[in-house]
């Protein structure tokens, strides 16, 4: 990956989500004391903080991972508590603000029900499990929360790329990474970069991409090589994401070696398709079609739950209106 050269944008870099990880690589580089020293002392202040809040969260992941085992609850940690374990030379180099638990659809209810008792609260008034695919809760009082989980029985809050892979697959696909005195389960390197994509792809149009997610998306590129394109090609297909991490993947390789990305951007170009790229934008475009096409998908008894979800989320908001 490129460094910076002469003087370093922190603030800039801050807002990005990158700065504790060029802080590293500067360190460990030896390129650190070329810096003004006041510019040495932000990033090494910026690494100490990191360090700090991860293994602040680390405890509290830990705690939750443990109760949700003995409880038999099953999720998956994806986004940056996936990433920052198995692409970052140190996890505190990759900032997360929150925890991003998939949890089986089969135990939503049983989900939130532990997350009570962990002591967390919810921060919508109102989730349904057709309508929305995930429920924000907070640990702490209104406004000085300590710790947010994202509790999400699908990957994606945008329509278009929901009910596309089965948790199953994904679980069984998952691989097992050390958090504290116990473990967590993460996505496989294919499914990390399916849904890194799809996280990014799910924003409004022209909405901010911060540099850290095209980190992330650069990383699982390289990491994934000549050898995870077959996986890649199958399971991005299958959420109909081959053009989204077609599209974000061409962006996050300008901030590296291109040749090194170079057989995964190929693959994906020749997999992608006008017709399925088209089919997406007409969903950003217009909620309708978007609406409709998930609740073609969904199966009959899935179809009512959508509608009493949709008419339960109405009633909710204008309430709050």
């Amino acid at each position: 990956m490129r460094l910076p050269a002469g003087a370093l944008p922190v603030e800039e870099a801050d807002a990005e989500g990158v700065l504790p990880w060029l802080g590293w690589r500067l360190q460990e580089s030896g390129a650190l004391a070329a810096l003004a020293a006041d510019q040495q002392e932000q990033l090494r202040n910026a690494l100490r903080r990191w360090s700090l809040m991860h293994l602040d969260s680390e405890a509290e992941l830990e705690r939750l991972a443990r109760s949700a085992s003995q409880r038999g609850l099953r999720f998956i940690a994806f986004k940056g508590h996936s990433v920052a374990r198995t692409l970052y030379p140190n996890p505190a180099c990759r900032p997360t603000s929150d925890f991003d638990l998939l949890i089986d659809p089969d135990q939503v209810a049983a989900a939130q029900a532990w997350l009570t008792e962990m002591g967390y609260s919810p921060t919508q008034h109102f989730v349904g499990t057709q309508w929305l695919g995930a429920q924000n809760c907070a640990l702490g009082a209104a406004g000085k929360a300590r710790f947010h989980a994202d509790l999400h029985w699908d990957y994606s809050n945008r329509m278009y790329f929901r009910n596309r892979l089965p948790f199953a697959s994904l679980w069984a696909a998952s691989r097992e990474v050390t958090c504290g005195e116990t473990s967590l389960r993460v996505p496989c390197p294919a499914d990390d970069l399916v849904l890194a994509s799809v996280h990014v792809a799910a924003f409004k149009p022209g909405g901010l991409v911060r540099l850290v997610w095209l980190l992330d998306i650069y990383l699982l590129m390289a990491a994934l090589g000549t050898a995870g394109v077959p996986v890649l090609l199958e399971r991005a297909g299958q959420a109909r994401a081959v053009e989204a991490c077609l599209r974000f993947g061409e962006q996050a390789a300008a901030l590296g070696d291109r040749p090194v990305v170079e057989p995964v951007l190929k693959a994906l170009a020749g997999a992608a398709s006008d017709r399925r790229r088209s089919a997406y934008e007409r969903t950003r475009r217009s909620r309708a079609v978007e609406l409709g096409g998930y609740w073609l998908r969904l199966p009959a008894a899935g179809k009512v739950a959508f509608f009493g979800d949709m008419l339960r989320w109405l009633r909710v908001r204008n309430k709050r209106l």
